[in-house]
């Protein structure tokens, strides 16, 4: 098809025009030349107006079926076209009639989109107001093609209407010499010669006239596959060829590119400086925004150390349940609760650790809560200061406060929440349970080493009390001894008198009375051992 490369060239054009319009959309800025009913743009979509003249059964009809392939004008040996028709696109073949002297005809073959025909009647017909018709599009066709027949090229009709074409219009024409089949070559150049020269006197410029036969043409084309040897024949290749450069070096279309490359570069420029502008005020609106944060940061680090100040205080709690786990502790380290515990499992640890996880759990919570109340209040405090700035400076309304106060109280119980459980697991990590649990273990060891001893002093007494020995003399002759070996003086033989031997000879109340002594001696010795218990060092 004519014009590949212009209509590539204009795809990419259009292609970065509607990116540059969106690009524009999307930043909120205007490209009023870019818009989709601007001059530009529809300029740009508009397409080429053909338009063939000639004589009545110059070939007209041929003509266009042979250039673009398409049977869309009845050939036949009388003239069957008595008014304008414009061959263009339409989804539905059908035809309207745009004037009395002007028919559309719309058919659904491709190239029309951008081939719009204009098939004229003969010039040399004599219908009232045909050539006023003809005369209206002249100025305005893209390209003007004027079929003159091989036998009689000379008809003055169609030379009046090349003749008062406006000279700016010239450089679109195009002259075709039909049926060039029929005649011979030195004919042909004749011929040619003596339009060039007629064309010379007419429009003051010499014209290209090209040779064709646009039956031999159309017989190439029709078949499945161009048949070349015929097409050559036909001397279309070089009047396409000249198509071709016509309608991608049009001037008028180029200027089209260059006006809205033009347009584009400018709304690209004004993109830009949009988006520099816009960068300036997002720079000022974020150093505003940061002086915001910066006062939040100040206030929550303020809020923080005010936070640490009212923690201090759980000192006061831990001083407290120390005391009262002290007073618990002592009461419970008795020498009757003490005994009491070799025989059952000792809780006071566990209740101690717990009553002080509660306590400290209670304060960390109370204090969390005020704190959070308070934390709220400061909060609507700042934003009251800080809501007339936004409006001012951003020209935006914040949102309200109070709408969002329901969020911050769950944000509050769940800080609550966290201190407390964050407390009990602090004061868990103190290990104090364990701690105790192993003092009191310890101590236990300790008290029944000595309980212990002191049974086995008691039973030991029993039995020599009913074997009535009398631990006393042995005992005194221990203190003896001890004296003794410090004062370096021997031992009394008296001492020794005691013999197995006299356990014969004992009545049952001398048994008697002697087990009572030794009992008492017994006692007496574990008064003093008791008395040296370290039970102190445990309370």
């Amino acid at each position: 098809m004519f014009g590949d490369r212009y209509f590539a060239i204009r795809q990419r054009f259009t292609d970065v025009v509607t990116r540059v319009r969106d690009l524009g959309e999307e930043c909120e800025i205007d490209v009023e030349a870019l818009v989709d009913d601007g001059d530009f743009l529809k300029e740009l979509r508009r397409p080429f107006l053909v338009c063939f003249c000639g004589e009545t059964n110059s070939g007209k009809s041929t003509l266009i079926n042979g250039l673009f392939g398409e049977k869309l004008c009845e050939v036949s040996d009388r003239p069957n076209t008595e008014k304008i028709i414009k061959y263009q696109f339409g989804k539905n073949k059908r035809s309207e009639d745009a004037s009395a002297h002007v028919a559309e005809r719309f058919l659904p073959i491709e190239f029309l989109r951008e081939f719009h025909l204009i098939d004229t009647p003969g010039s040399d017909a004599l219908i009232s107001g045909n050539t006023e018709a003809i005369e209206k599009f002249l100025p305005i066709a893209d390209l003007l093609v004027f079929a003159f027949p091989g036998d009689n090229p000379w008809g003055a009709h169609t030379w009046q209407l090349v003749a008062r074409l406006p000279r700016e219009q010239l450089k679109n024409v195009i002259f075709v010499l039909q049926q060039a089949d029929l005649k011979s070559e030195d004919d042909i150049r004749v011929i040619v010669g003596h339009m060039e020269k007629l064309g010379e006197q007419k429009t003051g410029e010499t014209p290209q006239i090209f040779p064709i036969s646009a039956r031999l043409a159309w017989e190439a084309k029709k078949g499945e596959g161009i048949s070349e040897e015929i097409w050559q024949q036909s001397g279309f290749p070089p009047l396409e060829s000249f198509i071709e450069r016509k309608v991608s070096g049009n001037f008028d279309r180029h200027r089209v590119l260059r006006d809205i490359w033009d347009a584009t570069q400018g709304a690209l420029n004004r993109i830009e400086q949009g988006i520099q502008e816009r960068r300036i005020t997002l720079d000022s609106d974020e150093y505003f925004l940061k002086e915001i944060e910066t006062e939040v940061h100040l206030r929550r680090d303020s809020q923080a150390t005010a936070f640490s100040r009212k923690f201090s205080t759980l000192s006061d709690v831990f001083l407290e349940q120390g005391q009262d786990s002290l007073g618990a502790l002592n009461s419970q380290l008795s020498l009757v609760q003490s005994l009491y515990s070799l025989f059952r499992r000792e809780r006071l640890p566990t209740r101690i650790e717990k009553r002080l996880i509660e306590a400290v759990k209670n304060a960390v919570e109370s204090h969390a809560g005020n704190d959070g109340s308070e934390l709220v209040q400061n909060c609507r405090k700042h934003w009251e200061t800080a809501v007339p700035r936004i409006e001012e400076r951003l020209e935006q309304t914040p949102p309200d406060f109070n709408i969002d106060a329901d969020s911050l109280s769950g944000a509050r119980q769940r800080f609550i929440d966290r201190l407390g459980e964050a407390s009990k697991l602090s004061v868990a990590n103190l290990k104090i349970r364990g701690t105790l649990d192993r003092q009191m273990e310890e101590r236990r060891t300790v008290l029944r080493y000595y309980l212990t001893i002191i049974l086995s002093a008691i039973m030991a007494a029993g039995i020599f009390g009913g074997l009535g020995i009398s631990l006393a003399p042995w005992i005194s002759l221990l203190s003896i001894r001890r004296n003794q070996k410090k004062s370096s003086r021997p031992i009394s033989p008296s001492v020794s008198m005691i013999s197995g031997s006299h356990l014969q000879n004992l009545s049952p109340m001398t048994i008697k009375r002697a087990f009572g002594s030794s009992m008492w001696s017994m006692v007496a010795c574990s008064k003093s051992c008791v008395a040296v218990l370290p039970i102190k060092n445990f309370c």
